[in-house]
């Protein structure tokens, strides 16, 4: 049911861009920085790129990004040593709706899908390695303010749904391309 509902959406948005004025190609890049809780981990630090894609409509901009981040731990249990690690590269396709407050700052919602490659290794007693590739619903929320002529940056929180579950709170400073 899920899978047919996605479908939907997906293709009535897909029909909408089709038939709006759309303004699609790079029109901006920039380094994104942030702090991440992954399910069942502790928080670390992610680094990544964003890509200003222009717009579907007015208000309605699509980005893409690619992030990273690793954890692990070393520690001792019942005697016995272990290491384990986890990591996970994450590419978004996101669109979000802005909501102009003052000039050139704005406030938004937005949603996406995301594909996660992610790999939890552990070295104790026993050996264990499981890599994987999730698809997940990417949420977010943020605000995007000016920085000078022509670089704007902005403030998100962002929640992926899936597999792994993971919630970040980040910063990006996109250099507008052609602008």
């Amino acid at each position: 049911m899920k899978i047919r509902t996605l479908g939907l959406v997906l293709i009535i948005c897909a029909a909408h861009a089709a038939t709006a004025a759309t303004n699609i190609g790079l029109k901006g890049i920039g380094p994104r920085a942030g702090l991440v809780w992954p399910e069942a981990g502790d928080g670390t630090f992610t680094i990544g790129l964003t890509a200003d894609m222009g717009t579907w409509t007015d208000n309605l901009p699509w980005e893409m990004a690619l992030t990273y981040w690793g954890n692990g731990e070393e520690g001792r249990y019942a005697g016995t040593t272990y290491d384990w690690s986890y990591t996970n590269i994450a590419y978004r396709n996101t669109v979000a709706y802005l909501f102009e407050i003052q000039k050139n700052m704005y406030v938004y919602p937005g949603a996406g899908l995301s594909v996660n490659f992610f790999n939890v290794s552990w070295d104790g007693p026993y050996e264990a390695d499981h890599s994987d590739t999730e698809l997940t619903l990417t949420v977010l929320g943020g605000f995007q303010f000016p920085i000078a002529e022509k670089w704007h940056g902005q403030a998100e929180m962002q929640f992926d749904i899936g597999d792994p579950d993971q919630t970040a709170l980040q910063v990006d400073f996109i250099y507008e391309l052609g602008k």
